[in-house]
């Protein structure tokens, strides 16, 4: 369990921290990692709400989800499915395009995510199993 808590705070908090920053440092975050051009209105309405809404509550959840044993296989699932899907589609798009940007670093930070939540839940199942 030590480690399945670990995986959802510490992952909790990269994305709740990371939210709020682009929510408040829309260009000078968002955009001088994804390399996106910040200059309209509408740019800037969807880095906030992508950016900083939506990894907020998606933080705000493995927060709850590493307090809430009951939340912690969920929580490890929801995980390794987004982060499995980032690191699938960033590398896919990193071999279209190159690895630009901090591409590369994203990808590993979300590969070994993904590898700590599969693992997590697999020592979960082994758990369970042996009571």
């Amino acid at each position: 369990m030590p480690l399945a808590r670990f995986v959802l705070i510490f992952t909790g908090i990269s994305f709740f921290g990371y939210a709020v920053a682009c929510f408040v440092y829309p260009v000078e975050v968002a955009g001088r990692f994804t390399g996106y051009g910040l200059e309209a209105a509408a740019g800037l309405v969807e880095v906030r709400a992508m950016y900083g809404g939506l990894q907020a509550g998606f933080g705000v959840f493995c927060l709850l989800a590493g307090w809430r044993r009951e939340w912690t296989v969920p929580g490890l699932t929801a995980i390794a499915t987004v982060m499995g899907g980032l690191v699938l589609t960033r590398s896919i798009a990193m071999g279209i395009h190159g690895p630009a940007g901090a591409n590369p670093g994203a990808a590993i930070y979300e590969g070994i995510t993904t590898a700590l939540a599969v693992f997590a839940l697999i020592r979960l199942r082994g758990l369970r199993e042996r009571v």
